[in-house]
């Protein structure tokens, strides 16, 4: 009976004893995490991004950021945090986290790359020009924005070169839907399809399709002097070696029609 007893008292200590545990841990892991300091987190948060673990590197810099608002650090860890979840490509989190140190902290020295970072993951996500091109739209806005802001940025080439990219998939999207109308016959919305094309996107190749293909229609229409128009500044003007051999070829078949 004895033995029963001390075995009984023996458990019922070893439970306190974890139940007390229970209780102290998480007050002592807050005050370890106050002992480690706003450094600490941000070393490890960059060593993390070194070595890209870059999941590692969000749960450093959101502690920095969440539990040290007013460290001196928590400006640089707040940019680290958005650069780590564009390279998970998690591009909503990154442009959430960018446009935060944008709105938070105005007078980071990642202000200016922050900025850009945002009409780069809208970039990041664009979708094929068979799709919305909603994230086209966004980029193409944000990148002119920064250019507007930026003026003499090292990232001014890029942002440039990230405009063409966009309006030459906004100008085939313009390019394929117009297409669509030509094939099922509905030539009227067709050229309205076109003609809007080469007005809105005249700094693309695309605008050059679309002069061909409003020659094209001109042809079968009977208009001659139009198809030729068209035609004939394709070839002169395009860089498109595939579309200046097929429209050279077709100025070359009504040459005798003209001459007529």
């Amino acid at each position: 009976m004895t033995s029963r007893f001390n075995i009984i008292f023996l458990l019922l200590i070893i439970g306190c004893t974890y139940a007390l545990f229970g209780l102290l841990l998480p007050g002592c892991a807050a005050k370890q995490e106050r002992l480690r300091g706003v450094e600490y987190y941000y070393q490890e948060g960059m060593k993390a991004l070194d070595r890209k673990r870059d999941l590692e590197a969000v749960e450093m810099f959101q502690r920095v950021v969440s539990n040290f608002p007013g460290s001196a650090l928590v400006a640089d860890a707040q940019f680290h945090l958005a650069e780590a979840y564009f390279r998970m490509e998690d591009f909503v989190n990154a442009i959430a986290e960018y446009q935060r140190l944008i709105d938070s902290y105005p007078n980071s020295n990642y202000i200016e790359r922050a900025q850009f970072q945002i009409g780069e993951s809208h970039f990041k996500q664009m979708r094929s020009p068979e799709h919305d091109q909603k994230e086209t739209y966004d980029a193409l806005t944000y990148f002119r924005y920064f250019i507007e802001d930026n003026p003499q940025s090292p990232f001014l080439e890029k942002a440039q070169n990230r405009i063409i990219s966009c309006r030459s998939r906004l100008a085939r999207k313009q390019y394929l839907a117009a297409q669509q109308y030509h094939d099922q016959g509905y030539l009227e919305a067709a050229i309205i399809g076109y003609e809007d094309l080469v007005r809105s996107f005249p700094d693309t190749r695309w605008y050059h399709w679309g002069k061909a293909q409003l020659g094209k229609i001109a042809y079968n229409k009977g208009d001659l002097e139009l198809a030729h128009d068209n035609w004939q500044e394709v070839e002169s003007d395009s860089e498109d070696e595939k579309l200046q051999n097929k429209v050279g070829k077709w100025l070359r078949e009504i040459q005798p029609a003209k001459a007529e």
